[in-house]
């Protein structure tokens, strides 16, 4: 049974859609994602995995930038809600189905969401106590730390040695575009230990064969699935002068690459 925040925020899609008077196929043309997920959209079937869809989506219908936000926050709303969704309701996975993006928020096929989403509570503590406790060794480290100009000091960050990661989406018809249409971009994480849903992407999106420089692996970050139920908890972090920080993480199951690459520090 549909959630009443999924309802509303069909109701939201639809109504764009009706005012722009604009047919299912106008709209996949203009947006890039197929006729038969706009249907499961409209009529609360299925929620968009990642707010760039629904962005795009509504850009194309007209929306304003105060229903954008409106939109926004429903769709957070209905996305947040099928992490309390038992296993026994979830819907069967369709063939051909045309998302940008497998946001890990949706937890279909996984067992037990209760647990899982109490383990993600006890992991954001345990991080907070080890910046805590990071950022105290750190402040004595510094107090003690030799000249960097010395013989033996540690290279800069930024000097650190990267590899090429290449980005690969699953979906073929992503795949074939030549364009870089948003419903094929793909979000890359701020946080990859922590739930991957649209409050925690960069503003940078990236799409299929776009080459990024990693310099570390993190093997036990969000366990993510993609399209056709790949998982998998492995992210690179990869370099970026255009986001706060200079990095973002790619989820390992977004590319096909396995570079060598020391093992992120926590």
């Amino acid at each position: 049974m549909q959630s009443q925040e999924t309802d509303r925020f069909a109701a939201q899609i639809r109504a764009l859609k009706d005012r722009a008077g604009i047919s299912f196929e106008e709209l996949a043309r203009r947006t890039g994602i197929s006729s038969s997920s706009l249907h499961r959209y409209c009529s609360g079937a299925k929620i968009p995995a990642d707010y760039g869809v629904v962005h795009a989506l509504a850009k194309a219908c007209g929306a304003r930038n105060d229903e954008l936000r409106e939109l926004h926050r429903q769709w957070a709303l209905a996305d947040a809600t099928r992490s309390s969704v038992s296993p026994g309701e979830l819907p069967a996975a369709v063939p051909g189905d045309d998302q940008s993006t497998r946001s890990p928020t949706t937890s279909w096929g996984a067992p037990e969401p209760a647990r899982r989403s109490h383990r993600r509570r006890l992991t954001i503590v345990t991080i907070v106590c080890l910046m805590t406790i990071t950022a105290s060794v750190v402040a004595v480290l510094n107090a003690y730390r030799p000249d960097s100009s010395k013989a033996g000091s540690d290279p800069p960050a930024n000097a650190r040695a990267t590899a090429p990661v290449r980005v690969f989406n699953i979906e073929e018809r992503c795949r074939k575009r030549s364009d870089r249409a948003p419903g094929c971009s793909i979000g890359l994480a701020i946080n990859p230990r922590l739930n991957y849903d649209a409050r925690n992407v960069v503003n940078h999106r990236v799409w299929h064969n776009d080459v990024l420089n990693a310099d570390c692996v993190l093997h036990d970050g969000d366990d993510v699935f993609d399209e056709i139920g790949t998982k998998g908890t492995r992210w690179y972090r990869v370099r970026l002068d255009d986001v706060p920080g200079g990095h973002a993480w790619l989820s390992g199951i977004r590319t096909r690459d396995t570079p060598a690459l020391p093992t992120c520090a926590p």
